[in-house]
């Protein structure tokens, strides 16, 4: 039968009688000064993986800006012209049929442009966690190593 591993703790750098061995003191301490270095690399990593998100997000947020004005612009210049349209035809059955044409056109660009949004808001996302999830692997690696 293969003998278990004891998992390391405090009381390991004790000798027989409780008191503390100079070699396990000195081991313990460049443990946790080299432990202490990594997560001080680890806070930065984070730091930078979050400023790299964050500019990624705003970024994203003023292409959405930019996409949502323009389709503003672009519905309120389609309902001025269906308005125009309207009001110049000839009897109420063109205009009722004209009013029906503007009002299927702007529902079928309002589901284009909201299917749109989705995909340019999905696409966004996973491009601002992909610094963080990569940071968070790491974080992962390195606290496996601690145990």
């Amino acid at each position: 039968m293969p003998k278990a591993t004891k998992t390391a703790t405090p009381f390991d750098m004790m000798n027989g009688n409780g008191t503390v061995t100079p070699e396990a003191l000195r081991e313990n301490v460049e443990r946790f000064v080299s432990l202490a270095g990594e997560f001080s690399e680890l806070s930065r990593e984070g730091l930078t993986a979050a400023t790299e998100s964050a500019r990624v997000s705003a970024k994203a947020a003023q292409e959405l800006n930019a996409k949502t004005i323009s389709y503003f612009q672009d519905a309120m210049s389609t309902g001025m012209e269906a308005g125009k349209s309207v009001a110049a035809a000839k009897s109420v059955q063109e205009a009722m049929e004209l009013q029906a044409s503007y009002a299927k056109s702007a529902f079928d660009t309002y589901m284009k442009q909201c299917s749109d949004m989705a995909s340019f808001m999905a696409a966004a996302m996973r491009e601002a966690s992909e610094p963080l999830n990569a940071h968070a692997g790491q974080m992962v690696e390195k606290m496996q190593i601690v145990k």
